[in-house]
């Protein structure tokens, strides 16, 4: 049977009757002789084992036990405390070997193997979902890395080579025109931001952050490189995309004036302006609005912490603060909090010399 799901007494009988499936659910347990557990203050009754070795039993309660595992550091604990994600011999050796667990990067921290690549961080170094089996990276594939690299290079070369030009060409004396070019600078503008967005994030990953992704995500998602790229990339995608708009309402416009350019340069001038304006302050507000703090309990999901905050792991949701926070305070907590609310909270949970 499987032994992935037993702790303690019971998988210790199995694991030494050959009973497990796993192929690395050895048997931990050592012959014990009269010497063993030295450090240990209960009376040693000594007899003959099967093989005719001498050994020793314990009497308890008018019974005679054989349950005892003796520890590389030469204690002895109970059978019902072996493999059973706890570092009960202070050594860990009560602990290895056991193929019902997985053991972290950060040696004293055991968990249930099923929990190993299961999506959620147990493991306080994020080992338990960054290693050779499962990890996530910046950009997951090989083929979305070559797809970045390729369609990042292309908006930036192409869309700047278009700029130029856009920029070098005589001034037209149609006022459509004026702004049917506006606009088409605008677009390519949008759109080289948005290949430089896409080139940075490829850079960074493969050439700074790399394969070491997985652990660092958090630091990474929080930071402020990140927050200045995704306002790269809304702004440019906004302004793209409010500029095709404009574009199309105002060529619709044109073939229905042909012939008939009534704008003079004031109100063409007023024109440009407006249209530019808008554009670029609608973007710019739309891709700056999750950084502002008044609204972060619209935009923020969760909240990253040290790793030396053993409380939190990962990216902590307002619902996990909130369990805490009700273990910690009680009930009376109301259910929704604000970012701010939950600051104030945890920093009433520890004193000013914590750290």
């Amino acid at each position: 049977m499987s032994c992935k799901h037993l702790f303690g007494e019971l998988y210790v009988h199995l694991s030494c009757s050959d009973r497990c499936l796993e192929l690395d659910a050895r048997c931990l347990l050592k012959p014990l002789k009269p010497t063993s557990c030295p450090k240990s203050s209960f009376e040693k009754i000594v007899t003959l084992s099967g093989d005719g070795t001498l050994t020793f039993v314990t009497k308890h309660r008018g019974e005679f036990h054989n349950d005892l595992f003796e520890c590389s550091n030469m204690r002895c604990i109970g059978y019902d405390k072996v493999c059973d994600l706890v570092n009960d011999c202070g050594d860990y050796s009560d602990e290895q070997g056991c193929a019902n667990h997985f053991q972290c990067r950060e040696k004293e921290h055991y968990i249930n193997k099923d929990k190993k690549c299961d999506g959620v961080f147990d493991c306080s170094d994020y080992s338990d979902e960054c290693n050779e089996e499962c990890s996530s990276h910046m950009i997951s594939t090989c083929l979305l890395k070559i797809l970045a690299w390729t369609m990042g290079l292309m908006a930036v070369g192409f869309n700047f080579a278009v700029l130029i030009k856009l920029v070098r060409d005589p001034p037209s004396t149609n006022s459509f025109a004026t702004i049917n070019k506006v606009l088409r600078v605008l677009i390519c503008a949008g759109d080289l931001l948005t290949g430089v967005y896409l080139v940075m994030i490829s850079v960074f990953d493969n050439a700074i952050i790399g394969g070491t992704f997985c652990e660092n995500q958090f630091e990474w998602l929080s930071g402020g490189f990140c927050a200045t790229l995704g306002v790269i990339s809304t702004f440019g995608a906004n302004v793209s995309l409010y500029s095709m708009v404009c574009l199309s309402i105002f060529r619709v416009k044109s073939l229905q004036r042909i012939g008939n350019d009534s704008l003079n340069g004031r109100y063409l001038a007023m024109a440009l302006t407006a249209i530019s304006s808008l554009v670029v302050v609608s973007s710019g507000a739309l891709a700056l609005a999750p950084l502002l703090d008044t609204l972060k309990d619209f935009f923020v999901n969760g909240l990253s912490y040290s790793h030396e905050m053993k409380l939190f792991l990962a990216a902590v949701s307002k619902e996990s603060h909130l369990n805490v926070f009700k273990a910690y305070y009680g009930n009376r907590l109301r259910e929704e909090l604000s970012w701010d609310e939950i600051g104030r909270l945890l920093n009433g949970m520890f004193t000013n010399n914590y750290g």
